[in-house]
């Protein structure tokens, strides 16, 4: 009777993780090469940056129709990003125009950053530098 609970038990416990919107997780923060992102730091490039989504253009109208104030901020992060071809902006800002529920304008402020391979690798219990061959 205890094997027979037992095996019960283990076989509904095992469940594949799931992500937050319902469907499996993936491997995120995981590197084809095998190198996690903990093996880079992200170094800025260059001066602060500006960009703006404006509902006064056909495009902009189009982009920001629907989404919410968080989706917006993502948007504008991620296309700022693309536009000044870096890896994410350091200490994000942003500015935003709402009407109700409707945003007419969102807008971003931050510096450029580019993920670069560490030269050096710590032992983290001992914080001595380990002999680590890094390629980059």
């Amino acid at each position: 009777m205890a094997f027979a609970a037992t095996t019960i038990l283990t076989v509904c416990s095992c469940s594949s993780p799931r992500s937050g919107a319902g469907g499996y997780a993936t491997g995120m923060g995981v590197d084809a090469r095998g190198t996690s992102y903990n093996s880079y730091d992200l170094v800025p490039v260059g001066d602060r940056i500006t960009y703006t989504i404006d509902i006064s253009t056909q495009e902009g109208k189009q982009k920001l129709q629907g989404l919410s104030l968080a989706e917006a901020q993502r948007l504008a992060e991620t296309e700022a990003s693309r536009k000044y071809n870096c890896d994410r902006l350091i200490d994000p800002r942003f500015d935003y125009l709402k009407k109700g529920k409707r945003i007419l304008r969102i807008t971003v402020d931050g510096r450029p950053g580019n993920y670069h391979t560490r030269d050096k690798q710590y032992d983290s219990r001992t914080r001595q530098e380990i002999g680590i061959n890094v390629r980059h």
